[in-house]
């Protein structure tokens, strides 16, 4: 099934979910791995770079498919505050998949480096390079990566407690490869 239903997350939520994830955590990957002097430092950032964009394309697809689809229903046990807690934690996280890498877009253009997607094509810059733009970008783009981190961290904790202290159905539904809660 592709589409959400009242009682689980189709197809298409779970792909877009996933596949997002698991890019965050290649960029993740990438940049701590970075060495000084590394050779594979030009590679790791041209990589960088291009799932930044990916991310940024996937993430709007992600939204708009959030936005026109039906979610599914919270468990009945659950609390509102728990509800409106989780509202906000998966608004924020649409929020940060989305300014992330445009953040991450107006860093590389305000040093002056365009973005070599996959060493097929290179964007435009829309900004002329500007040195304070680019701190500023610079020091954004780190704390948001930090954000993130804690967002996805309660993401994650949320889901595990419903799962093993609630023993409920919310972390099965997003799962790939389950058909049934």
């Amino acid at each position: 099934m592709l589409r959400n239903t009242m009682n689980r997350f189709g197809s298409i939520t779970k792909v877009l979910h996933w596949l997002i994830f698991i890019l965050i955590t290649a960029q993740y990957y990438l940049v701590w791995s970075l060495g000084d002097n590394s050779p594979l430092t030009p590679l790791y950032i041209m990589l960088h770079k291009s799932i930044g964009v990916t991310i940024l394309i996937l993430g709007i697809l992600f939204l708009i498919w959030h936005l026109i689809n039906i979610k599914p229903l919270p468990p009945k046990s659950q609390p509102r505050w728990q509800y409106v807690l989780s509202k906000i934690v998966h608004h924020t996280l649409f929020m940060l998949i989305i300014l992330m890498p445009i953040v991450g877009y107006l860093l590389t253009c305000a040093d002056g480096k365009p973005i070599n997607f996959f060493g097929l094509f290179t964007l435009p810059c829309l900004v002329e390079a500007n040195e304070q733009l680019g701190n500023v970008m610079f020091a954004t783009h780190e704390k948001l990566a930090f954000v993130i981190l804690l967002f996805v961290g309660i993401h994650a904790l949320a889901a595990l407690y419903h799962h093993f202290i609630h023993k409920d159905f919310v972390l099965r539904r997003m799962l790939p490869f389950t058909s049934k809660e």
